[in-house]
């Protein structure tokens, strides 16, 4: 009996410690799968990682980003603005280029683009590269074809729905440049811890399209909350504007961005200054050259010296009267005119009205600025 007992136990001992061990191999599997199913429930699907990337993706310390307004129905990019942040200095640039801005796309890059799509033309429209390409996708060809002409890089872009886009930036008619909102602004003061910052890039992440994810934009949100608003410049790209088109220049572009990034940190707000993107206030206007001074070719060659500094030329022709000996700048606005005193010796500006062409500025030519 006393050996059926002892049996007995040990049976029993055995069998209870067997289900305790069951019962923690079976919490240690039920632990597992509610944190697996939790984190399958809340971890974010990043768009961004859902494709090949056809650029180079950089979220480094100097953060440039093309930052995209596009219609939700047609896909039409409506606006464009270029994000340059220092995380080093807290510099922070944004910089306007015009939807309308057509680019020829070099010979090498359009092979290779071919091979992509069969719909991208040599001579590429920035408002249609969403009917060049499919997919997110689209947005890294556009800043292909962009920064091979503004030969600079850009690390990653940001697309928003046009009204979103609208929240956020507001477009100085005169300049035509797009500056932060009071909204936005209002919005990122208010984040004084980098926890706040993190908080208020999460929020909107899901409303906007990115080829980075949501924990690399969050990295530069400890830089972003030392941001002085007062010192945030906003400028526009140089070129020319014609029959509704705008050709980048691309010798100004390219030294303008290399400026801004060797740039010291800023210690005071923008100098305001005419004209878009702190530039002459006569950039994108139409400007007829005539010929006064009897010199031939002189309207020709000055066409080809303006033109070069991104100044839009729409015709040239001869002065019909007396040899002019100097030159006259005539303007339909006062505030025009003055950025191009500096190519003529003695040159006066005045106001005048149905200039040739239809023209917003017209030069004749007199024959002290011959350039021979």
């Amino acid at each position: 009996m006393k050996k059926q007992s002892v049996a007995r136990i040990v049976l029993k001992t055995f069998f209870k410690t067997m289900g305790i061990m069951a019962l923690f191999i079976m919490a240690g599997v039920l632990s597992y799968y509610l944190t697996m199913l939790y984190y399958n429930q809340t971890t974010r699907v990043e768009r961004s990682t859902q494709y090949t990337h056809v650029i180079p993706v950089n979220a480094g310390n100097e953060s440039s980003n093309l930052i995209y307004s596009y219609d939700e129905k047609t896909k039409k990019i409506k606006a464009m603005v270029l994000e340059l942040f220092d995380e080093t200095t807290k510099n922070l640039d944004y910089i306007t280029i015009p939807a309308n801005t057509q680019i020829t796309i070099s010979a090498g890059t359009y092979a290779e683009l071919m091979k992509v799509s069969q719909q991208v033309p040599q001579l590429a429209s920035m408002s249609d590269i969403n009917s060049y390409f499919s997919g997110d996708v689209a947005y890294e060809y556009g800043i292909m074809i962009l920064q091979e002409e503004l030969r600079a890089d850009i690390g990653y872009f940001t697309a928003l729905p046009s009204k979103l886009f609208d929240t956020y930036f507001e477009k100085k008619t005169k300049k035509e440049i797009y500056s932060p909102s009071e909204s936005l602004l209002s919005n990122v003061a208010k984040c004084t811890t980098e926890d706040d910052m993190d908080d208020f890039i999460e929020d909107v992440w899901d409303d906007l399209i990115s080829d980075i994810t949501l924990s690399q934009k969050q990295n530069y949100s400890k830089a972003l909350i030392k941001v002085n608003q007062d010192y945030i410049r906003t400028r526009k790209v140089y070129g020319s504007e014609s029959g509704g088109v705008f050709t980048l220049n691309r010798s100004k572009n390219r030294k303008m961005i290399n400026n801004i990034w060797e740039s010291e940190a800023y210690t005071e707000p923008q100098k305001k200054t005419g004209g878009s993107s702190g530039t002459a206030t006569s950039k994108g206007r139409s400007i007829q050259l005539t010929n006064g001074s009897g010199i031939n070719g002189l309207a020709a060659s000055y066409q080809q010296k303006l033109q070069a500094d991104g100044f839009n030329v729409i015709g040239v022709g001869n002065y019909v009267g007396d040899v002019q000996e100097k030159t006259t700048i005539y303007v339909k606005k006062k505030k025009w005119g003055k950025d191009l005193l500096k190519y003529f010796k003695d040159a006066a500006i005045k106001v005048a009205d149905n200039l040739t062409n239809g023209a917003d500025i017209e030069i004749v030519l007199g024959t002290q600025d011959d350039l021979s």
